[in-house]
């Protein structure tokens, strides 16, 4: 079935990144839209801390988080949705996710209101077993089932059922540095070659950002930024590298910033995008990142 073409006779789930977004074959994958779309931040996902206040991408141990999604139904019938939210490692690549809860709830077909708002969840990032840093993912599904139910693999980029909440913030050292482990993933059926890159977060991106993250925005420069196998720490490397990963597979990698010169109240964001080379589907991006970096304040953020 061509996706532009929605059949109204069945539910059409999506969990839109942008106003107008129907998850149709021209909207996916996210990294062809124009004007672009930050697709490691869905807006329709929303996170806060319950008992304390910091940077989005920010989380505090052993508190609990409120998450809120809102969910679209763009055929006729009315669905029986269930939603699944995950956590995972900050990846652009997943294979492992976590779940964390799934609830179910009723969205009309082609709402004139707009997205469907599940009901807020509760979870709390447990220190012994969650990281400081990760994402969480979130997929639709529905009863009565559509026609193309998408992949049960997490595919944030190009499948209309999956979005994420990606976002990771940090604050430099006082001399303007910072090293992020990520993994670079491989959640397809067979074996392949990926390339990750990084790239300062485009101006008008960060811009918008600005008013996410409630601080001044400084672009930071490309040869500032620097990607390495987490086995090969110690030498400065490029922005830019490729893996062979087996299937199910992931590498850990790290994301190094240099000499950025922010004040406390100044941020910069990087983006990480990783793509398939060498297929069919080449150059089609997988996953993708993004790391908040604030000046550095000997002022702790946090409650």
């Amino acid at each position: 079935m061509d996706h532009d073409d929605i059949d109204t006779s069945h539910p059409w789930l999506v969990i839109p990144y942008f106003n107008g977004d129907e998850g149709r074959s021209s909207q996916r994958p996210l990294s062809k839209i124009t004007p672009p779309v930050t697709s490691w931040l869905c807006p329709f996902i929303h996170v806060q801390g319950v008992n304390y206040s910091t940077p989005p991408g920010t989380y505090l141990p052993d508190e609990p988080l409120e998450i809120t999604i809102q969910v679209d139904n763009r055929g006729v019938p009315n669905a029986l949705v269930k939603l699944q939210v995950y956590w995972a490692d900050p990846a652009t690549g997943f294979v492992n996710p976590q779940l964390i809860f799934a609830t179910t709830w009723p969205v009309a077909g082609r709402d004139v209101t707009g997205p469907t708002l599940f009901p807020k969840m509760i979870w709390t990032p447990q220190q012994a077993s969650i990281p400081p840093h990760f994402c969480l993912l979130a997929r639709v599904s529905c009863t009565p089932p559509e026609l193309d139910p998408g992949p049960l693999a997490p595919s944030p980029m190009t499948d209309r059922h999956w979005a994420q909440y990606n976002l990771q913030s940090a604050m430099l050292s006082t001399a303007g540095n910072h090293s992020f482990v990520f993994w670079a993933g491989n959640p397809a059926l067979e074996a392949g070659a990926y390339a990750v890159n990084a790239r300062p977060l485009a101006e008008d991106a960060l811009r918008q950002l600005a008013r996410v993250m409630r601080a001044e925005p400084v672009p930071a420069r490309p040869q500032q930024l620097a990607l390495q196998r987490a086995t090969e720490e110690g030498s400065r490397q490029a922005a830019s590298l490729v893996l062979e990963l087996e299937r199910g597979e992931r590498k850990a990698l790290v994301l190094s910033a240099q000499e950025l010169k922010l004040a406390p109240h100044q941020f910069t964001a990087v983006e990480v995008v990783q793509t398939r080379v060498g297929h069919e589907r080449e150059d089609e991006a997988t996953g993708s990142l993004g790391v908040v970096l604030f000046g550095y304040s000997d002022k702790r953020r946090c409650r």
